[in-house]
């Protein structure tokens, strides 16, 4: 048990975790002569209830409601219950789970919350009895899509009613661009993704698929080749409330993702090449968000937009978290992030770079365009910024802005800030960074790179609290950021 040899006369000692019942025992000698003293730790196996969750049943925009209660007793959902646990996604999935630990022998019901517990979603009656007990929660129906299935292409599904999934089998699908008007839907690869590609005329002159409906989920899909008359033929367009992205790819299209409605949750994918601005009325970008209530983006590489944007967001709040948003050495995007309108906005835990062939000299951007959003709050903590161009600014704000910029890391020449109100703690500036291995744009720090134990605790923005939780594993993952005492500036906490 890691547990022997002298030990001091005062204090304490971690050991390492105990899976069996085990005796400790301590002799204490001195002049008046020695006692012994001995210990039992009894561990009994945890048995409990666990299973997936289908990514159907949750809601997607907020993630605390999502729960899973066992109460005492069959067919019941009333009363105290005897145990809860949150549903957890999977890191780089778009899988969902959850573990009833340290239940008692004993009957029990078993419900699924998206709510907090106000309704049910499923419910299940179980038996605990000295082992664990499996019990999934599965999605009402599900169609199927594929070339050795009846339905063959997705644009042949009818039909379709609230709480459907339809599961598409990998594979490239040519044909109709889709307009998806059912609300509470899921669209879903499923053995790897299923790719879209678009037909020569788009006959809804927007988008390879259109989100309409509400709260729509679409995952492990694949877009490329949209085009339509006014430059913007995008992988998907977004029409409805509610739509949630997750593991999948948008390529050479006219524009990546335009549009959004209510909520906007875009997770564990990737966006590239994208982009133009061939219409002199603007430009399309990898991602293009349009004035929506809250826009999430976290795990995700966009990269290489064609002279557009990187990411650009009109949303009233904006939540860019643990993402690889980059030009790398040959991309010719304008901004890396713009958010032209302002907002309530978290910038946390990113690798933000542009390359030298940038079509524009700054990195982030906040309130170009007017600050008609009402919040006007930027946040901008332990991200690691990379100026490759050499020059002009890493971060440029207007008069009205208030801004704190807290524990980044700015690697390359050029303008830490420029404008509004700005609060700088604990950010380093330097021309030799010292990563893992630049020219390949890995950005983990080594020993030798600035700030190391030089961070500060960020406290909260508002009520969101800044200190970042995980960091960007390439491509499109996420871990955990360690906790190694001191935190360290950038978007890495060093690993000895």
């Amino acid at each position: 048990m890691g547990w022997s040899g002298a030990k001091a006369t005062s204090g304490n000692q971690t050991i390492n975790p105990v899976s069996a019942t085990s005796t400790y025992t301590l002799t204490c000698t001195g002049s008046g002569g020695s006692t012994t003293r001995s210990v039992t730790v009894n561990v009994t196996a945890a048995i409990g209830v666990s299973g997936a969750v289908d990514s159907s049943l949750r809601d997607r925009h907020q993630e605390s409601a999502n729960l899973v209660f066992a109460f005492a007793g069959s067919n019941t959902t009333t009363g105290t219950p005897a145990a809860t646990a949150p549903v957890m996604q999977d890191a780089g999935a778009c899988t969902f789970r959850y573990d009833l630990a340290g239940l008692a022998a004993g009957n029990y019901t078993v419900a699924l919350t998206s709510d907090g517990g106000t309704t049910f979603k499923r419910n299940a009656n179980v038996t605990v009895a000295g082992a664990g007990v499996v019990q999934n929660f599965a999605p009402a129906r599900v169609l199927q899509v594929g070339p050795t299935r009846q339905l063959t292409h997705p644009s042949q599904v009818t039909g379709l009613r609230s709480g459907d999934v339809v599961e598409i089998d990998a594979g490239v699908y040519n044909g109709p661009a889709i307009t998806w008007s059912t609300s509470n839907l899921t669209l879903r690869g499923v053995g790897g993704r299923a790719h879209m590609v678009a037909p020569a005329s788009i006959s809804n002159g927007k988008a390879i698929w259109v989100a309409a409906g509400t709260n729509i989920a679409v995952e492990n899909m694949e877009f490329s080749g949209a085009a339509v008359p006014d430059l913007n033929g995008s992988g998907v367009r977004g029409d409805g409330q509610d739509l949630a992205i997750c593991g999948s790819y948008f390529h050479d299209n006219q524009e990546g993702f335009l549009g959004g409605g209510g909520r906007l949750l875009i997770e564990y994918s990737e966006f590239a090449r994208n982009g133009n601005c061939d219409d002199p009325s603007g430009c399309a970008h990898n991602i293009y968000v349009d004035n929506i209530a809250r826009f999430t983006l976290r795990h995700s590489y966009s990269h290489h937009a064609r002279v557009g944007h990187t990411v650009k967001s009109r949303a009233q709040e904006n939540y860019i978290l643990y993402n690889r948003i980059m030009d790398e050495a040959d991309g010719t995007s304008s901004y890396t992030i713009d958010l032209p309108n302002g907002g309530l906005t978290y910038v946390i835990g990113n690798l933000l770079q542009q390359g030298p062939l940038t079509d524009n000299p700054t990195i982030l951007t906040y309130g170009e365009e007017g600050l008609t959003n009402t919040n006007r709050n930027l946040y901008v903590v332990n991200n690691t910024f990379v100026n490759d161009r050499g020059s002009g600014a890493f971060v440029s704000l207007v008069t009205g802005v208030t801004a704190t910029l807290q524990n980044n890391l700015f690697a390359g020449g050029g303008t830490v800030v420029s404008g509004g109100t700005v609060t700088q703690v604990t950010n380093r500036t330097t021309n030799t960074p010292n990563f893992v291995n630049a020219g390949a744009f890995d950005y983990r720090p080594t020993a030798g790179t600035p700030g190391i134990n030089g961070g500060t605790a960020p406290g909260v923005g508002g009520t969101f609290d800044l200190t970042p939780l995980y960091q960007y594993v390439h491509p499109t993952n996420r871990e955990p950021r360690p906790l190694n005492g001191v935190i360290d500036i950038g978007a890495y906490e060093l690993t000895p």
